[in-house]
């Protein structure tokens, strides 16, 4: 028949043909027994692209891809059916086009009488069940990767509470043994043993309950053996639970380290400003209103370092950090049980003591100032800062916690302004002369911008022919009412609350000015603040003021104090470097009174020494005062440096100077500081000599 060759087959064939080739989901053929196609179904003609009459007679060894023609893989099919009766397997396999679908092969060995007449071929197109089947199981591979890599544990319950699945992490987080989390075994019970009886059975009765219309998740916490642990649960609707298990003790730690920031400084340790704010009022609070005025007697002690600043800028900030945590224990050591010490910024600390007597709290206030003020040593660095300290009462200074602290501020203060190294007690007066100082803190702001300021100058004579040299610049503040304030009261002021700097540079500018129009031989001295030398705007302030006015640099004279130099060394030796290479001159202010001055002499670009008024006032008193006196003159004669001796007021002490060296002298007695204005005439009448004033 066509479409039909090879071994004649029994009278069966007709009903083989009506079952077979019938069929269009399979691909059914027969083989000879080397391999050679004898007949063809529609559903291989379907499935392959062939027709009966193209394949019919070939081998079917075309139906592999070359590679496994190469490998022998047609071959091996028939010789295992030959020897065991079947072969079944999958592979790709090709169509007529040359487009490859994955096919199921069943090869079933065919025999007449124990001969071998052929094979029955079953070939099944499955591209699409693999395709399928690829994906779920790169689905599965994916839930696998997920579930392995989580940090946290996850398990997923059945209805009866037994476990469905449980990835690795969740035996890690318990402590468990590798197989222990098997399908089919209760968590209650591992929880029980792993976890304790009370944490499990929380999780039995709050994590194991029906579906809500809520959906919310069941959450708990435990501590197992120090660490801290979060487990969240969520009903299923159909039934069964997912719990994740997680690891919250890093956390947790973080959290409190946080909290402990929160309310301490990191520096120190010590409690900090806002967490003392509140444990004040809440110590305020504790007892009712009309009972505070004899049971709310806490009392806030306030403690600053002197002259911790110097240190912080001459050492830097790394050994003042060491003075600070030095100081923190010395207080801790100083304060009971029951008492609060804390950091309020900078140097600044405070202490919180419960109801003590009024000679415990001055006891309390000695030793907190005899402690904190002892000297220092950080580093192998001897430091010697001192320490002062203002106390404040509860009922004395109000109830609230601003209150108590504003008043121990006001006493701390008193102390400072009363010469450092002590303290004081809070007294309602306090609170006034606080309200004068913020009173002239603002004018002398309002100063600044209105121009309130002015100066005057005092002349300076060469001592032995009279001539006159220059003048120093002086400032005063003088008020609307006709009032002048003294430099000794609102200097330290502006130097306090960081005005100097612009006051100082009106200074330059207005000196400068007004010296422009004196005789070229004729200079203009100003004193320079401590505040103006650490500022990094100095330098071009001293520029821009000579270049605006055309003064030469040569007939400026900048006054320096040692305090101003003490701060900070090295800042200070290479601004006075610039300065000098810019060509004014530089004078040691008030020589003789500190100890270094002989060193700042030496080692600084100095062109003049300024004698101290009080070594001249008692010239013809004291001999040590004439010793010292010559022992200057003859230091800077050695030195190359002029010499001005200040506060020379009457005629002994000009012609005792004048028997020393040929120096310069400023006083009362060659002229007294004036305006601006009066200089012309001084000039005229005096003809640039000195006369008696």
């Amino acid at each position: 028949m066509p479409g039909q060759r090879g071994p004649a087959f029994s009278n069966d064939d007709a009903m083989y043909r009506l079952l077979v080739q019938g069929v269009t989901d399979y691909a059914i053929y027969m083989l000879a027994p080397d391999g050679t196609v004898v007949n063809w179904n529609a559903g291989a003609a379907r499935a392959k692209g062939y027709t009966a009459d193209e394949i019919v007679g070939r081998n079917f060894a075309c139906f592999y891809a070359p590679e496994d023609r190469a490998a022998g893989l047609p071959e091996r099919g028939l010789a295992t059916a030959h020897e065991t009766g079947r072969f079944e397997a999958e592979g790709w396999r090709l169509r007529k086009d040359g487009t490859r679908f994955w096919a199921h092969v069943v090869i079933d060995a065919i025999r007449d009488g124990g001969a071998l007449v052929g094979f029955a071929k079953i070939t099944r197109d499955r591209t699409e069940q693999r395709a399928a089947a690829m994906m779920l199981k790169a689905a599965s591979d994916n839930l696998d990767l997920a579930l392995s890599n989580m940090t946290d544990g996850l398990c997923l319950l059945g209805a009866d509470g037994r476990l469905l699945l449980a990835n690795a992490r969740l035996g890690e987080i318990l402590g468990l043994e590798a197989g222990a989390l098997e399908a089919g075994e209760p968590l209650v019970p591992i929880l029980r043993r792993v976890l304790g009886g009370g944490a499990a059975d929380l999780f039995a009765r709050t994590h194991l309950r029906p579906a809500s219309g809520t959906r919310e998740p069941a959450i708990s916490e435990c501590v197992r053996d120090g660490s801290a642990l979060s487990i969240r649960t969520r009903a299923l609707e159909a039934g069964g639970w997912v719990s994740t298990f997680e690891d919250v003790s890093e956390r947790r730690q973080i959290e409190g380290r946080l909290r402990h920031l929160a309310r301490h400084d990191p520096l120190t340790g010590l409690t900090n400003r806002a967490a003392l704010r509140t444990h004040l009022d809440e110590r305020l609070r504790r007892a009712p209103a009309p009972e505070r005025a004899a049971r709310a007697r806490s009392a806030v002690l306030r403690i600053d370092l002197d002259r911790f600043k110097a240190v912080n800028d001459t050492f830097g900030h790394a050994l003042g950090d060491g003075v600070l945590r030095e100081a923190a224990a010395r207080l801790r050591a100083c304060v009971r049980g029951g008492d609060l010490v804390a950091r309020l910024g900078g140097d600044e600390f405070a202490v919180v003591v419960e109801a003590r007597t009024t000679g415990a709290l001055a006891g309390l206030a000695e030793r907190v100032v005899r402690a904190v003020g002892e000297p220092y040593e950080i580093d192998g660095i001897p430091l010697a800062l001192g320490a002062s300290a203002g106390l404040a009462v509860a009922g004395e200074a109000g109830y609230t916690a601003d209150a108590l602290l504003g008043a121990a501020d006001l006493a701390l203060r008193q102390a400072k302004e009363a010469g450092r190294n002590g303290w004081r007690r809070y007294e309602p007066g306090m609170g006034d002369r606080a309200a004068a100082r913020r009173g002239m803190e603002r004018d002398l702001r309002q100063a600044l911008c209105e121009g309130g300021f002015a100066l005057h100058y005092q002349p300076i004579f060469r001592n032995r022919s009279g001539a006159l040299v220059g003048f120093e610049a002086l400032l005063r503040w003088n008020l609307p009412d006709g009032r002048t304030v003294s430099p000794t009261d609102f200097i330290p002021l502006a130097e306090e609350i960081g005005l100097m700097p612009e006051i100082g540079a009106w200074v330059l500018r207005e000196a400068c000015r007004t010296a422009a129009g004196w005789p070229d031989h004729l200079s203009v001295a100003v004193n320079v603040s401590p505040t103006q030398l650490r500022s990094a705007a100095f330098l071009g302030s001293v520029e821009a003021a000579l270049a605006r006015t055309g003064l030469p640099a040569s007939r400026l004279e900048l006054e320096i104090t040692e305090t101003a130099i003490l701060e900070n060394r090295d800042t200070a030796r290479d601004l006075l470097g610039r300065l000098r290479a810019l060509g004014t001159l530089l004078a040691l202010d008030d020589f003789g009174t500190g100890y270094s001055s002989l060193s700042f002499v030496h080692s600084f670009p100095l062109s003049r020494i300024k004698i101290d008024r009080s070594f001249v006032r008692e010239l013809s008193e004291n001999p040590q005062s004439t010793a010292i006196v010559r022992a200057v003159v003859g230091l800077a004669r050695g030195l190359g440096l002029a010499v001005t001796a200040e506060g020379v007021e009457t005629e002994a002490q000009r012609r005792l100077l004048a028997e020393e060296a040929d120096l310069d002298i400023q006083g009362f007695l060659t002229g007294r500081p004036m305006p601006a204005g009066h200089l012309a005439a001084f000039l005229d009448a005096s003809g640039g000599r000195a006369t008696a004033a």
